[in-house]
């Protein structure tokens, strides 16, 4: 099983960007119900547990947080890979320095250049990772943040966005050939304040095979991973 984990994937822009390989046999939106605010760590740790997770996180150590194997559906497999995911393998390094740049933005030490380019850096360390690692596992997890990180300063901006959704669609694309269930999920999505993104309350599914769902809870699909690897899901 291949899960690609990408934060803030948007299904508007998914659809008006055209990204067919995002777009796979059931798609759609999810719904963040339940769910008071679109932390992005709280909503990773309830994919993996397949509970909310909102009151067990404080805000203020967020992320220090992080489950062990047992605590989530990983349990079901005797062997996995999980890149950077939230809560889980976070790399707290990498992130921090990119929080660190957004804050200098903000504060005007920072270009959006200077911020954006340690983005794609990390990137591609993770998506080397994820295809040095395609194949090896029964169930690989991939986690990439591109679209949050970039969204967050230029969301409202199409041109750079549509080069964003190009980039993970690819990513899609190069996994296909892989016999693998294939579950693209993402944690929330995004609106544009301005040329700004902020998080928004749906975000986004899609598998390669019927999953039989409609505007799922992010923690719906903690019982339809464990039936994989159960070899229970037909």
């Amino acid at each position: 099983m291949i899960i690609l984990a990408l934060d803030a994937l948007d299904n508007n822009y998914v659809q008006k960007f055209n990204c067919k390989n995002l777009i796979q046999k059931e798609h759609g939106q999810t719904t963040l119900k339940g769910f008071n605010q679109e932390r992005t760590i709280v909503l990773w740790a309830s994919f993996l547990t397949g509970k909310n997770m909102e009151k067990e996180i404080p805000i203020k150590t967020q992320w220090e947080f992080k489950l062990h194997p047992e605590q989530t559906f990983l349990k079901f497999f005797q062997k996995y890979k999980v890149i950077d995911l939230p809560a889980f393998s976070y790399k707290q390094q990498n992130h921090e320095k990119e929080r660190k740049l957004l804050k200098g933005y903000f504060e005007d030490k920072v270009t959006v250049e200077e911020y954006e380019s340690l983005i794609w850096k990390n990137h591609e360390e993770n998506k080397k990772e994820f295809f040095k690692n395609l194949g090896k596992f029964p169930l690989l997890i991939g986690y990439f943040n591109l679209a949050d990180a970039i969204g967050h300063l230029s969301f409202g901006l199409t041109e750079k966005m549509a080069t964003v959704y190009e980039e993970l669609d690819k990513i899609a694309e190069e996994a296909k050939p892989s016999e693998d269930l294939i579950l693209i999920i993402s944690d929330h999505g995004m609106k544009a304040v301005g040329r700004y993104g902020d998080h928004s309350r749906n975000g986004f599914y899609s598998s390669n095979i019927q999953l039989g769902l409609n505007l799922p809870e992010i923690t719906s699909f903690y019982k339809i991973i464990e039936r994989i690897a159960k070899n229970e899901f037909s």
